[in-house]
């Protein structure tokens, strides 16, 4: 007799106790789509800020004799221009993500499912990784609120997760 262990993910029935799992899954989608559409939009505008701000800052600060070093604002604007692209990035690939994810819901594919099920397993890797950096760093309010967002992380992952299962094995899914 072979033992194995293997940790399992639950499965639940409904989302939010309310909606089935379909639906649970495209609202979350959406609500995906939406934050990341916001965000890629305000990374530009911060792009778009910090170029006026450092063209209408120097007239500024020239007039008032305000004497600032230009390698200095160059550096500081290297590093926002890099941060934003980064985080303008993450926002489309995101955004490519929760599409999948609603077509996937919307079709029963649950191949479309699985992008958003992987990113979601390396963000909680993640936020695990920063809790244990903020208990050396005794930083108490940011690990209570990272395990609070990955409580909730977890449920939204163990809903997709639960349709994902009713899929392959005949549930009929009706189209939205």
């Amino acid at each position: 007799m072979k033992s194995t262990m293997a940790a399992k993910v639950p499965i639940v029935g409904e989302c939010c106790l309310c909606f089935d799992l379909k639906t649970g899954t495209i609202i979350l989608g959406v609500l995906n789509l939406i934050v990341c559409v916001i965000g890629a939009i305000l990374s530009i505008g911060l792009v778009i800020s910090w170029a006026v701000v450092v063209g209408d800052g120097d007239v500024i600060m020239k007039e008032n004799g305000v004497a600032v070093n230009p390698g200095l604002v160059e550096a500081v604007g290297i590093v926002l221009y890099l941060t934003t692209f980064v985080i303008f990035i993450v926002c489309v690939f995101y955004i490519v993500i929760a599409s999948l994810l609603i077509h996937g819901a919307r079709t029963g594919r649950p191949g479309f499912l699985t992008p958003w099920l992987v990113l979601t397993a390396v963000s909680m890797a993640l936020q695990l990784v920063n809790v244990v950096g903020g208990l050396i760093a005794l930083e108490w309010m940011k690990v209570f609120l990272t395990i609070i967002g990955m409580a909730i992380e977890g449920y939204f992952f163990v809903c997709v997760w639960s349709f994902r299962q009713q899929l392959p094995q005949g549930v009929f899914v009706p189209k939205a």
